[in-house]
């Protein structure tokens, strides 16, 4: 007795008959029920094969004709028609929340199911799911949705769906308050360490003709004496240090051990009034907190 053929379909040969996708194939057949590897000399390649008579049995199957009804009223194309947006972030914008509390909504209101246009939504002309030839997009209508959530809100017997859209306007507003004051504060640093900046260079300018007409005076005194701030006088003193006009009475060089002597002195005087002596490498004041290594008594730790 003979062995028994059996038929197999590809995925374009399944594509090809019923016009069904890569997505909808396997969302209704799952695995293949074989494979196989074609090799030549230079190279192979897979392919997956599925039973023809699971294929029509699944096709004639309440699920698989319910399938095809929502592909055959599947839009193609690679952009929305007039009026309709794939972006919940549009639908959001509207209502003053984020897109995935529109979604959320949406999830409430029985319009969106695992991320998808459900039928309802579709029957009603909400939504339409759309294949862009690489993924399958969401469609909704902007005008017809903002009118459904509208009215959804009046519905006193239900109030889901105003909770939960007044619980997201409020975390919305929260976000937009945090974020104010964010850039607020960095806006402010921003104008506190220019105005330190403007301040340190004004200081250097004094430094540079102090010792320009006292040139017996040294770094350490010259930066002690044009200034009372312990963080100024630190910080003129690493940049003095560093542009090479850390000099001696007697004109030589200032020795890396003098050097260290006296950043430690500037140090010790500091932390004394209260301020705390960070990482060093910095080169920017702020206004209550001086970056380079030094934090004011009054910004804590």
């Amino acid at each position: 007795m003979g062995r028994r053929r059996i038929l197999v379909m590809t995925e374009d040969e399944i594509q090809a008959e019923l016009g069904w996708i890569r997505p909808m194939i396997y969302a209704l057949l799952g695995a293949p029920d074989f494979d196989t590897i074609t090799r030549s000399k230079t190279s192979g390649y897979g392919c997956r094969l599925f039973r023809r008579d699971r294929v029509q049995t699944v096709a004639q199957s309440p699920e698989g004709q319910a399938a095809q009804k929502r592909w055959d009223a599947t839009l193609r194309g690679f952009a929305p028609d007039p009026g309709w947006t794939p972006r919940l972030g549009d639908i959001g914008r509207q209502l003053g929340i984020t897109a995935v509390a529109a979604g959320r909504i949406l999830d409430l209101m029985g319009y969106r199911s695992d991320g998808c246009v459900t039928n309802s939504a579709m029957a009603a002309g909400f939504g339409v799911p759309r294949w862009n030839d690489f993924t399958m997009q969401n469609d909704w209508h902007l005008d017809r949705v903002l009118a459904a959530i509208r009215t959804a809100l009046q519905d006193t017997e239900n109030p889901a769906i105003s909770n939960a859209l007044a619980a997201a306007i409020a975390k919305q507003q929260d976000r937009v308050r945090a974020e104010d004051r964010r850039r607020t504060h960095e806006e402010r640093e921003a104008g506190h360490r220019c105005e330190e900046e403007m301040t340190i260079a004004d200081l250097q300018a004094e430094l540079v003709a102090l010792r320009s007409s006292d040139p017996g005076i040294s770094l350490l005194d010259g930066v002690e004496y044009i200034t009372a701030h312990p963080g100024h006088r630190l910080l003129l003193y690493r940049r003095g240090s560093a542009d090479g006009s850390n000099t001696s009475p007697d004109g030589t060089g200032r020795s890396g051990s003098g050097v260290a002597n006296d950043l430690a002195l500037l140090e010790r005087r500091a932390m004394a009034q209260g301020f705390q002596i960070m990482q060093q490498g910095l080169d920017h004041l702020g206004h209550t907190t001086v970056e380079n290594g030094i934090r004011s008594p009054s910004t804590g730790s």
